[in-house]
């Protein structure tokens, strides 16, 4: 049968005409009220990504001779009446006011997910470390219903069932017990099914980190175990020396993921170790840290930042990141991960020349100029254009 093409044509004229009459009608009886925005969707999405949330210290506990946990709650005389969701092993960037210089600094949340659904807080704890200006600043200084502004939970660093093996074997060094903390607390909670081992290295028995709640947590439930191995100090029923591929071996199943959180010498002693396996990449995570440089002296250099407002003058080390001189000179930079790869602080570089390191700069950026502040260290006077 042939097709009409005359016909079709006008049949197609005369629904174009039909629908045309219908849409001039709805749109007349349309109201003219403008559109609400507060869709549940987007409601949600404030409550799961909130920009910034005010919170207050409310408790604060001393681990260990240099470390400190802090019960995080909302300050809803600020505005905050939810704390967000977060996943086990993801972190949060919080902002804090130091002698008129304006930090912004990670830390990874170290309580399950429950304690946000049910109590409304996080915990985060900190090591007092030499030099660290943020971390001594809270173990020495901050006090009970101090208040903050912190970002909403970020981080890649947490269990996925379509990637990770069932059987995770994390292997942690001293502060770096935090994420997988916060994964054996939702374990117990029945938020996470997983079975986790976790490889613990640190000094002596008096550096352990949460040692009497991790070994409630793994007499609780049998998808817990925790090894402790010391480098310092002989213990019965404690593993002695550093992490060796021989401990890990003990613990491995037919499938395995490797998550590792810790100091540089432990991803460098890691990498090493876990290369012997031969696995594909993604059944070895690693939380984001902050590499090596080579400092052969230090220069001063001079560096203008330049707002959508004004432009700043200030000076920046050869051995300092950019946005370590900006923070220290009262400059409100945007800043999250502090290790090149959530992308926030992504800035255009207009003049001069840096050194960046451990980053996750996409090549696009790198051909119109842009940095991350945070891994970028000068190597001339700078220019550099930063996002309000």
């Amino acid at each position: 049968m042939e097709l009409d093409l005359k016909s079709l044509n006008k049949k197609n004229i005369e629904t174009l005409k039909s629908l045309k009459k219908e849409r001039e009608k709805v749109i007349h009886d349309s109201t003219s009220n403008p559109i609400k925005n507060n869709y549940v969707a987007n409601e949600l999405a404030k409550t799961l990504y909130p920009n910034i949330q005010h919170i207050k210290i409310a408790d604060i506990t001393e681990e260990t001779q240099d470390t400190k946990t802090f019960v995080l709650v909302p300050n809803i005389n600020a505005g905050t009446k939810k704390l967000a969701y977060f996943k086990p092993g993801q972190y949060i960037t919080l902002a804090a006011n130091i002698e008129g210089g304006i930090y912004n600094r990670p830390y990874t949340i170290s309580c399950s997910p429950k304690n946000a659904i049910e109590d409304n807080t996080y915990t985060i704890t900190i090591r007092k470390r030499p030099n660290g200006i943020v971390s001594n600043y809270f173990f020495d200084k901050v006090k009970i219903d101090d208040e903050f502004d912190i970002s909403c939970p970020s981080g890649e660093f947490y269990y996925e069932r379509l990637r990770d093996a069932k059987n995770v074997i994390a292997i942690a060094g001293g502060n770096g017990i935090n994420p997988f903390m916060s994964m054996a607390e939702a374990i117990v909670d029945g938020i996470l099914d997983i079975k986790l081992t976790i490889i613990y290295g640190v000094k002596t028995k008096e550096d352990i980190l949460f040692h009497k709640r991790l070994n409630e947590l793994s007499n609780k439930n049998n998808l817990i175990k925790v090894v402790y191995v010391l480098s310092e100090e002989i213990v019965p029923e404690y593993e002695t020396g550093l992490i060796s591929k021989e401990i890990i071996d003990k613990y491995l199943e037919n499938e395995n993921s490797f998550f590792v959180c810790g100091s540089l010498g432990l991803y460098e002693h890691m990498n090493q170790i876990l290369g012997e396996y031969n696995l594909p990449k993604k059944y070895i995570r690693h939380e984001s840290f902050f590499g090596r440089t080579d400092f052969r002296g230090v220069e001063e250099y001079n560096v203008k930042v330049k707002t959508c407002d004004k432009e700043i003058n200030i000076t920046c080390k050869s051995r300092e990141t950019l946005l370590a001189a900006m923070e220290k000179n009262g400059i409100k930079a945007p800043s999250k991960c502090h290790v090149g790869e959530c992308g926030f602080c992504r800035s255009r570089l207009r003049m001069g020349k840096v050194k960046m390191i451990d980053n996750s700069l996409r090549e696009a950026d790198k051909d119109y100029n842009y940095i991350h502040p945070c891994v970028a260290f000068p190597e001339s006077d700078i220019i550099i254009e930063i996002p309000n």
